[in-house]
């Protein structure tokens, strides 16, 4: 698990740092190593809180507090765990916690913070994963199930949306196969550029990489035909004709 720290008393914030990685030597052969980031402001913190699965928070100067980052988190649709450290603050006795809201009480003890932990993994496996982009006007969030297909244009990624809009962020084909989990780097060694027929299927089995022209969600697969993959919406997207056994298979599936 990736987790955040965020606490303007110094020596708390080394104290989590500590028990964390404690925790995370603890638990790394069975559940996982716990990657921890550390910060003393909210600015910091809010730049990329996506990359997080919990966040560990007590903030009470700076002109902001851990109610204050929390509700700032969940408006901009940010749906991590949020475990309450409580010190001078008991946040249990607030109104209008958010959901996913964890409580420790200062001074941590090692075996809370197990417990939380556990609770964390719990709620990580529990929601679905969402991938983040960023296009030159907006910095936005999207699930597998949302993309119907995406395609290379220019210096930005064209995304249609099953709702039937777009996204365009910015990105190159091969950057944009990391976001969504392929292993594009060995799949593209070897190949020519008159053959890149290769696919790599995501781990839920719903996105196909198709060389390096395309992306498509297989349950949005109308027609797949010797050269070309029809879409739900009209769209044709390029293939090599030994793709298309194994993109009919898949798609298949995925309905």
């Amino acid at each position: 698990m990736h987790l955040a720290i965020c606490d303007d008393n110094i020596a708390d914030r080394k104290q989590t740092e500590r028990l964390l990685s404690r925790e995370s030597d603890r638990r790394g052969a069975s559940s996982g190593v716990l990657y921890v980031d550390s910060f003393g402001n909210r600015e910091a913190l809010l730049y990329a809180p996506m990359i997080y699965d919990g966040l560990f928070v007590d903030m009470t100067g700076n002109g902001s507090d851990a109610l204050e980052i929390a509700a700032s988190l969940r408006k901009a649709g940010h749906r991590l765990p949020i475990v309450f450290c409580c010190s001078r603050i008991n946040y249990r006795q607030t109104e209008g916690l958010p959901e996913n809201s964890f409580f420790l009480d200062k001074p941590i003890r090692a075996a809370e913070l197990s417990a939380v932990c556990d609770a964390l993994q719990a709620v990580r496996n529990s929601q679905e994963k969402k991938m983040e982009f960023r296009s030159d006007k907006e910095h936005f969030y999207l699930a597998e199930k949302e993309i119907m297909y995406a395609y290379p244009s220019d210096r930005v990624i064209r995304i249609r949306l099953t709702d039937g809009t777009w996204k365009e962020p910015v990105s190159d084909m091969i950057s944009f196969g990391v976001i969504l989990g392929f292993d594009t780097d060995t799949a593209i060694r070897g190949t020519t550029a008159i053959d890149l027929g290769y696919i790599r299927i995501s781990e839920s089995g719903l996105l196909a990489m198709i060389g390096c022209s395309s992306v498509i969600n297989l349950s949005c697969v109308s027609r797949v035909g010797y050269f070309h993959v029809t879409m739900k919406d009209g769209k044709k997207l390029k293939i090599l004709p030994s793709s298309r056994r194994r993109l009919q298979e898949a798609a298949a599936r995925a309905h």
